[in-house]
């Protein structure tokens, strides 16, 4: 495994978002939020890495309260539980005042985890920090009021992305088609985060520490151990979140958008770098594996987005993942 980085050691702050994933999200039977922790959590203790920040939206939970057991292990194994809103909607769907109401519903749910946790964090859903300056100040300026502090991501590998074509081919059977998809899983992770890593190197001369994102999904729950391995074998230190958001990178966010983008993203728009592979051509391919009519990714979370838009009121957009 060559390393990440020509430059150096490579500093990543593992985060987990939407450990309960989101309403009519399709997942292989037999599957659950509680076994995929579980995996996640297991993998960490592998590699030593404790603190690791869950940000999960709590809708799911006013249905089925059990899922909250999830918390529970998560923080008794070492970790720690956020904000990221009730019901997982983005900030550029609704004013900001609706958002801020949806950050407290919230909190109320999940007080009794977040206390525990060294820092008060929050994290935008789909890293949306709204379509205008003015939602985006107004958020933030509850958050520094009430003691958050905003999260921000700097790479990811679209793993959502992954999601119902692994359920399809497990709904198949298609054991050739779910080999795939773990071995492209995992390549995906490690060589996103080489774009990523170049990208900030390229820009500021430095490597800046990444604040990487995996979502509570099976298929990242198969294959965090692996991920992880790849990591630390290709010269990445593992960091609490902290340490990572202590570094000057994290300061601003370096533009107003209503795009799909990450902190790495956004200042590469900024500074008009181009970032060839992302999102990676990878995606292309993947409603083709264990391929059911009318159950593409497209199809799946268009509805899964119009349906958290509507629980929230707001008016549905829709830019693009790319």
């Amino acid at each position: 495994m060559k390393p990440i980085s020509p430059h150096g050691k490579v500093k990543v702050a593992v985060t987990i978002d939407d450990l309960f994933l989101w309403d009519g999200t399709p997942v292989p039977e037999g599957r659950s939020p509680a076994r995929t922790a579980k995996e996640m959590t297991e993998a960490f203790a592998n590699h030593s890495i404790k603190g690791v920040y869950s940000f999960s939206s709590t809708a799911p939970a006013d249905t089925d309260p059990t899922l909250y057991k999830v918390f529970d292990h998560w923080v008794e194994t070492g970790h720690h539980v956020a904000n990221h809103t009730h019901l997982h909607g983005s900030l550029n769907w609704v004013d900001a005042p609706t958002y801020i109401a949806d950050i407290e519903r919230t909190e109320k749910r999940i007080g009794r985890w977040t206390a525990q946790a060294p820092t008060k964090y929050f994290r935008y859903c789909m890293d949306m920090w709204g379509n205008t300056r003015e939602k985006r100040d107004g958020v933030e300026d509850f958050l520094r009021t009430e003691g958050f502090t905003s999260s921000p991501l700097s790479a990811w590998f679209y793993d959502h992305a992954w999601i119902v074509p692994y359920w399809r081919a497990h709904k198949l059977g298609d054991t050739e088609a779910l080999a795939f998809l773990r071995k492209t899983f995992v390549q995906t992770a490690i060589d996103q985060l080489r774009i990523h890593v170049a990208a900030g190197y390229a820009m500021f001369g430095r490597i800046p520490p990444q604040i990487w994102l995996a979502h509570g999904s099976p298929i990242a729950g198969e294959c965090m151990g692996e991920i992880l391995d790849a990591f630390a074998a290709a010269n990445v230190e593992f960091i609490p979140l902290e340490e990572a958001m202590a570094d000057p990178f994290y300061a601003v966010q370096p533009l107003v958008t209503e795009r799909f983008r990450n902190q790495t993203q956004k200042w590469a728009q900024a500074k008009a770098l181009g970032m060839p592979g992302v999102p990676p051509a990878i995606l292309d391919e993947l409603d083709q594996v264990a391929y059911i009519e009318g159950q593409s990714t497209g199809e799946v979370f268009h509805d899964i987005l119009l349906r958290l838009c509507r629980s929230m009121d707001g008016e549905f957009s829709w830019p693009g993942w790319d």
